[in-house]
């Protein structure tokens, strides 16, 4: 298991074309041509436009291909995402502290026209909606709608 700071769970027939990657077919563009493949797929996040890998970035998963399947293969696709991200991963200079990196990618998110949940927030979430289901008496309670967790985090929803 990794222990991460933010998941970003892809679910539907299309990616988020505001999210900040170049969108070709409902899909976030893979790079033709990758330097990490894993079982002869692409997992790098590819600009055709300026016709360059988009560096650092990879998709897996939903997020690389929206509704291809069953929950099994995005997971399958997910793990072998993963393991395109640590062939990359061990091109990189030793000296470049992961922290550096961390700030990167932290500065890259908080740009996204969109609110950001991260594992904090989802710790927080699950919070409040037990001392909702307490205050309800009821021994469970679920939001019923993105909008209304983001409400409930203090986040704007991208429609309001």
């Amino acid at each position: 298991m990794l222990e991460v700071d933010t998941v970003v769970f892809c679910i539907g027939d299309k990616v988020e074309d505001d999210f900040g990657l170049p969108v070709q077919w409902n899909a976030f563009v893979k790079h033709p041509e990758p330097r990490f493949p894993v079982a002869g797929l692409s997992y790098e996040a590819y600009d055709p436009e300026k016709e360059q890998a988009v560096e650092g970035v990879f998709v897996a998963g939903w997020s690389r291909e929206a509704s291809s399947g069953l929950v099994g293969y995005a997971r399958k696709d997910g793990e072998q995402g993963a393991e395109a991200v640590l062939q990359y991963l061990e091109t990189l200079p030793a000296g470049e502290s992961s922290t550096a990196v961390l700030q990167r990618a932290r500065e890259a998110v908080a740009q996204l026209p969109h609110p950001v949940v991260d594992n904090q927030d989802v710790v927080r979430l699950a919070e409040i909606e037990q001392q909702k289901a307490a205050e309800l008496g009821v021994e469970d309670f679920k939001f019923a709608s993105n909008e209304e967790m983001l409400s409930a985090l203090g986040k704007q929803s991208p429609a309001g």
